[in-house]
């Protein structure tokens, strides 16, 4: 119905249409009240155009049907034909709609205490009135904003509609910064977000920061993030740090944690007032945060040390003597870490990293001290999820260090090619792939005249991966290996050129990973056996280059679109990125 009255209602050529679905709408039993609204709200998603010269006495009705106390169905009808009305709204109804707000929350907040999923999609209108006429809600937003806070706030309610309710303040901050300033609106948001980052979760016990979108703790210290993103700092750090401070002195351990997951999401957004006026303190929380009873306290210290450590360069890196010592302890305990937690292992070489690679020569005193404990690490009897991370951290290591690292460049060497040696496995395929990156990462900084003698031994390292593994993942590091060969051996790699060429390409023709999208079968049914010129005007670019255009091609036919898995893209992009450098080192040649 919707698909024909896209068509139909602008010639007039179904007038009866908006008749019945007035006598039904106006009827006296609920049941056809909700044929009726659930018809227009078909209607409205698939023709809003055509709706458009009716949207007024749609609007008058939509008072009405909104305060349909018999049937919730109707109300919930009503407001998603209010949502796929909105982009038509015009100037003419911003008042009209604006009164209906009010009503639409009134019905959230009722709906939310029994059926959370149809209350979250009911909260698309807010989300779409952002997006296109803000100025309905301007006169609202200090109470809708309230009211998202409410649902937020609730613990009693489920984790998607709290993340949908938090999801609102987080689009607002972003399109109406100015607002949420103006109408004083800084200081009740993390009134409410602080606590909900201090709530204990279920993942507490696994993984205390990895993403989850639908949990609620994760998403508020998604919605700071934003907050320090788009809003002046000197609104938002004063007050947290407030919450923060408290916080620490806390002795529940979830408040500490979230004392420093606030301060980790706000490095970015705030660097520079953080730099200013916070630093010292700051550095000092961590120092200390690092060296807790609790591991999720320590998991967040590790992740807050690495946040600063990649946003408040170059400030951070004067702390180096006070830091890099806890973190070389850490990695000593490595195994009574990953027995505790799994995560906190993660988050240690996450700020390890972080700060090496940034430390550049700075890292040199602390040289000896560092490949010992991953070497210790490499040669101990840990999973390969933490050698991974152990050899991904001696590529960072390289970075900073270059030169410097060549008394432990045989040790490393022997371990990269016992991984890359071994029989590929689902087990170590991860460990293998760091492995090939690390060995890259050695060859463009150790040296080119100390990598030069083992050259043509990792590129008949790396044929041998590519003729015996199938592996998205492996064959892009072994390109990017092959790019960081050709900056040691230059022109000598002609020779070897045919063969690895042959690879790339073959990767970039290759459709593994590519999978085509079916319409579904009621799409499939056309209603029409052709389409006019006007629908065919109407269909975008995006759409015609989706489908298949060849009608008479029957293999393609109902082929919506294409997707990709995302191994297969980012080999295509990084051997397009490897041929790039492949072509500057090695230059043209006859």
């Amino acid at each position: 119905m919707g698909v024909i009255a896209k068509h139909e209602l602008p010639q007039n050529n179904w007038p009866d249409l908006l008749k019945v679905l007035n006598d039904l709408t106006s009827s006296k039993a609920a049941h056809e009240r909700e044929i009726g609204m659930c018809v227009l709200s078909i209607v409205a998603s698939a023709a809003a155009k055509a709706l458009q010269p009716h949207l007024g006495s749609l609007l008058t009705l939509f008072e009405i049907t909104l305060h349909d106390s018999e049937s919730k169905l109707v109300q919930f009808y009503t407001v998603q034909a209010m949502t796929s009305l909105v982009d038509y709204a015009g100037s003419d109804n911003v008042k009209h709609y604006q009164r209906l707000v009010p009503q639409v929350l009134d019905f959230i907040r009722g709906l939310s205490a029994n059926d959370e999923d149809s209350a979250c999609e009911a909260m698309e209108l807010f989300d779409e009135l952002l997006q296109s006429d803000v100025s309905i809600l301007v006169p609202h937003l200090t109470y809708v904003v309230q009211f998202c806070l409410e649902l937020a706030s609730n613990n009693l309610l489920g984790d998607s509609i709290r993340v949908k309710a938090m999801s609102f303040i987080s689009s607002l901050t972003r399109l109406k910064r100015k607002a949420i300033v103006k109408q004083k609106l800084v200081l009740p948001i993390l009134e409410i977000l602080f606590p909900i980052l201090c709530s204990p979760t279920d993942s507490d016990e696994e993984d205390e920061f990895e993403e989850q979108s639908n949990n609620p703790n994760y998403y508020a210290a998604q919605v700071i993030d934003t907050m320090a993103l788009h809003l002046p700092p000197e609104r938002i750090i004063p007050p947290l740090m407030k919450m923060v401070e408290k916080a620490l002195q806390s002795d529940n351990p979830h408040n500490r944690k979230a004392a420093y997951i606030t301060m980790a999401v706000t490095a970015e957004g705030c660097g520079d007032h953080i730099r200013n006026n916070y630093l010292p303190v700051m550095v000092e929380c961590v120092y200390k945060g690092m060296s807790d009873q609790q591991h999720v306290v320590r998991g967040a210290a590790l992740f807050a040390l690495g946040q600063f450590a990649e946003h408040l360069q170059p400030s951070i890196s004067k702390y180096h003597s006070q830091l890099l010592p806890v973190l070389f302890e850490a990695l000593a305990r490595i195994n009574e870490a990953t027995k505790k937690n799994s995560s906190i292992v993660i988050k240690m070489f996450y700020a390890l990293e972080t700060f090496c690679e940034n430390l550049e020569k700075g890292l040199l005193p602390y040289l000896p001290m560092l490949l010992d404990r991953i070497l210790l690490i490499l040669n101990s009897n840990v999973d390969n999820g933490i050698k991974e991370l152990a050899v991904s951290a001696i590529g960072a290591t390289a970075n900073a260090a270059k030169e410097a690292l060549l008394p432990y460049f045989p040790a490393i060497l022997e371990k990269l090619k016992h991984y890359l040696t071994a029989s590929h496995t689902p087990e170590n395929a991860e460990l293998q792939t760091q492995a090939l990156d690390t060995l890259g990462v050695l060859a463009r900084t150790i040296g080119r005249d100390n990598f030069a003698p083992l050259a043509e031994e990792c590129v008949q390292l790396g044929f041998d991966l590519l003729n015996t593994v199938n592996d998205p993942d492996l064959r892009r590091c072994t390109y990017g290996l092959f790019a960081s060969l050709s900056s040691v051996m230059k022109e000598q790699m002609q020779q070897y050129l045919p063969n690895m060429i042959k690879y790339m390409i073959n990767s970039l023709k290759s459709t593994d990973g590519v999978k085509a999208r079916y319409e579904e079968e009621e799409d499939r049914v056309l209603v029409f056996d052709s389409l006019d010129d006007e629908e065919d005007e109407e269909k975008s670019e995006e759409d015609i280059t989706e489908c298949y255009q060849d009608e008479d091609d029957e293999e393609h036919e109902g082929i919506k679109g294409l997707s990709v898995e995302n191994a297969f893209l980012e080999e295509k992009e990084d051997t397009c990125n490897s041929l790039g450098d492949m072509a500057e080192n090695i230059g043209c040649f006859k």
